[in-house]
């Protein structure tokens, strides 16, 4: 009884160290970067959406360091998961002959809609919630129903990696033409005193290349992970 007596003591007096330290959060965390994205992010970047202002702008880093991080995995998950040429026992685990076929049907209605919505994702996502690792991600889905649809396809993980390696390099060079044109470098690369409509020109390039980035990841991934050998 003690026990549960000292125990509820103990909560109470963490709540009430809480509540009195949420008084000073105000006084804590500023508001003046909220405040300014507000104020300027529209007219900074030429997109509506802030999320995707600062993660493609203000703080372009985050975003670089995330797809790099993301193809790092990728070649650790096919180091990891390689077969040897020579292994002749290594296969899909998709057997098409435990695949219902309502499923495969299915798979073929749903392929479409998923592609448009990905690539709806990634094209807006400078106005709507969304961009390239959203929409990136939603394409991938899509891509890895074809496997259902026909399980007799192949994949080239190789090329797979290479168009990744490109679309990686493609981000880091849109970013950086900033350093020209505006003497900033991972920035929009339009001029400061650019229409605001024009200026989402960057935002939706860097949408692209990321979404390309992020649904060749997952497809070469999930690829690495559906073979299996000894």
């Amino acid at each position: 009884m003690s026990r549960k007596i000292i125990l509820v003591a103990a909560l109470g007096i963490l709540f009430v160290m809480f509540f009195l330290s949420m008084e000073e959060m105000e006084d804590l965390f500023k508001n003046d970067a909220k405040l300014y994205f507000f104020e300027h992010g529209l007219d900074d970047t030429g997109s509506s959406n802030l999320i995707t202002a600062i993660l493609l702008d203000y703080r372009l880093f985050d975003s670089l360091f995330e797809a790099g991080i993301l193809l790092v995995a990728v070649s650790g998950v096919i180091w990891i998961s390689r077969h040897d040429f020579e292994e002749r026992n290594a296969h899909f685990m998709l057997d098409k002959y435990k695949t219902p076929e309502l499923f495969v049907t299915l798979s073929r209605f749903v392929f479409p809609l998923l592609l448009m919505l990905g690539f709806f994702i990634i094209l807006n996502g400078h106005l709507t919630p969304g961009g390239g690792f959203q929409g990136g991600a939603v394409v991938a889905t899509a891509i890895l129903l074809l496997y259902y649809i026909n399980l007799e396809r192949k994949t080239d993980i190789s090329l797979i990696v290479a168009v990744v390696k490109f679309a990686y390099l493609g981000i880091v060079l849109t970013a950086s033409i900033s350093l020209i044109t505006r003497g900033e470098i991972f920035t929009n690369f339009m001029a400061v005193d650019a229409p605001t409509m024009s200026k989402y020109i960057y935002i939706i390039a860097l949408d692209i290349l990321i979404g390309i980035n992020v649904a060749l990841c997952l497809w070469a991934i999930f690829t690495a992970f559906l073979k299996e050998g000894r």
